[in-house]
Parts: structure tokens; C-alpha cells; sequence
């Protein structure tokens, strides 16, 4: 399939005008290869996964995490994303970014993670105006109240990590639960105003948390943590919205890309991860 065939279809399904205002999304490296044939999905990108897109004649890496974000005024060996971004065109790989369209897209990043938590989705947390069927974060329901700590333990045993949380205001079982994944305290007021007992977020700052107090209860479990689910979901995505002829292979990263370490148990939680991930490179 034509490159240019395969982003009209991917932009027909996930608008770049449902992302955020100045994200980096579609074709961020183009090389002389004008057809998609084999397609490895990540959810960003490093060294390790531009070597197996090379061990395995991948020709188009769709990526979740732009590799490109900042404007590039020169491709240096000595920057990292030049010379990720050098190393993709010397080996003739073309890079994909499909971000936080897919963030809004109806079965998108906050809804998988809901489902992951086993929560029902209610709606967006923040619809959009423009695109019915689309918007930025969900709001959930657990099938039966819980309490704060069977929470607690649910998200952890789901991102395998440990978690940074404030209490809140004082409710007996959790009913109502706002989530965005990836960094989203941009939407703070709107968990507030749809009065969730819960916002589920990653990388908020120590001010916010105090910010929550006796408002809503914040849990981050951290940003590659919730998002972690999304490389397959995107294959699922591929494979549902195109035609399985099209392409040779369509296959998820082997490569756990988390740069975060814990401590004092880091490899208990990055095995777990990796395992995730090898389990998971096709469906």
C-alpha cells in the first residue's frame, strides 16, 4: 500500500484535528520507500527498536510518542532524536506518529485502560465539539463501589508499578472515576466538575496533589505505565481498518521501552512489563 493511501486512511478514522493543539502527528520520516509492507507499532522509539525494525526488513514503524515534538534545526549523531531519526533514513524505515488522536478516538488510550481496571465507560470526559465519537479522557464506573485500597491494588496489579496517590475527599467506596492517560491534569477541572471520586492521570506534580485536597482523590501510576497497553490496541486498530492482504506483517515491539526504574523492586515491575510485552506482539 502507498504511504500516502495508508495516512489518508488513518486520518479518515482518527482526524488530527481531534489531537491536541501542537502535537506531532502522521509521516515524521519519509524515505525512498513508497509502500507499507511490513509494519512494526511501538509505543516510542530508541535504538533497540529501530534494531529490530532493521532485523526484521520493517520498512514503517508506527509510533504512539512522537520522535519528532520540537521543531529540528539540525540532525546531529550527538542529539538523540537526530540520530534516531538519521539512523531510520540510512536504513530506510519510515516513522509514523499516531498520538493523541488515538488518545480520542472512541476505543482510544483512556478507554482501553478503563477496560484494563475492568471499569464500565460512562462517556469523554471531554467530548469533542467537532468529531461525535471522539474526545480527551473517559469517565468510568466500577462494576461494584470499591473501596480506596481494593482501587489501589487493582491499578497497581494491572501496571505493575507502584503508585503515588492523595486521599481526597472522604468517601466510603469509589463510585464515579475520571481517567486520562499520559499526562492530563489540563483536565483537573473537568474530573472535578462531572464530581468523580477519582482522577486517574500520570506525571502530576507535587502542587497539584495539594491542589486535590478534600476534592478528588489523584492516583498516578506513571506515564508509560498507563499507556503501555496502546501498541497493541493499535494493531488491533491496523487490523481492523485495513485489509489483512495489505500488508506482509503488522507486529507489536518486543522492546520495553520504559526509561523509568523503581526502586527498591525495579526488576520485579520491568520483568512484569516486559512480559506484557512479549506476550503481546500480535494478536
Amino acid at each position: 500500500m502507498l504511504i500516502e493511501d495508508f495516512l489518508k486512511i488513518i486520518e479518515d478514522a482518527l482526524p488530527p484535528e481531534t489531537g491536541m493543539e501542537g502535537d506531532r502527528l502522521g509521516l515524521q520520516v519519509q524515505t525512498e520507500r513508497e509502500d507499507i509492507n511490513k509494519i512494526l507499532i511501538t509505543l516510542e522509539v530508541n535504538n533497540k527498536v529501530i534494531e529490530e525494525a532493521v532485523s526484521t526488513t520493517t520498512d514503517t514503524i508506527i509510533t504512539f510518542h512522537p520522535l519528532i515534538f520540537n521543531p529540528l534545526t539540525s540532525i546531529r549523531e550527538t542529539d538523540r532524536v537526530g540520530k534516531l531519526a538519521s539512523t531510520l533514513i540510512k536504513n530506510s524505515i519510515n516513522l509514523i506518529s499516531v498520538h493523541t488522536n488515538f488518545d480520542a478516538f472512541r476505543h482510544g488510550t483512556s478507554h482501553i485502560f478503563a477496560n484494563r481496571l475492568g471499569l464500565e465507560v460512562v462517556e469523554f470526559l471531554y467530548p469533542s465539539d467537532s468529531y461525535p465519537g471522539h474526545g480527551m479522557g473517559v469517565v468510568a464506573k466500577p462494576v461494584n463501589p470499591m473501596t480506596k485500597i481494593k482501587l489501589l491494588e487493582l491499578i497497581g496489579s494491572v501496571c505493575n508499578s507502584p503508585l503515588r496517590y492523595s486521599q481526597g475527599k472522604p468517601v466510603e467506596k469509589i463510585e464515579k472515576i475520571a481517567i486520562v492517560c499520559g499526562s492530563g491534569m489540563s483536565f483537573y477541572d473537568f474530573a472535578v466538575a462531572h464530581d468523580t471520586d477519582v482522577f486517574i492521570t500520570a506525571d502530576i506534580s507535587y502542587h497539584n496533589f495539594h491542589r486535590a485536597t478534600d476534592k478528588i482523590m489523584l492516583i498516578d501510576p506513571g506515564h508509560y505505565e498507563m499507556e503501555q497497553f496502546v501498541p497493541l490496541a493499535l494493531h488491533r486498530f491496523i487490523v481492523d481498518t485495513f485489509d489483512k492482504t495489505e500488508f506482509e506483517s503488522v507486529n507489536v515491539t518486543g522492546v520495553h521501552t520504559n526509561p523509568v526504574s523503581y526502586f527498591p523492586d525495579s526488576n520485579f515491575y520491568k520483568k512484569k512489563q516486559e512480559e506484557y510485552l512479549i506476550n503481546n506482539q500480535t494478536v
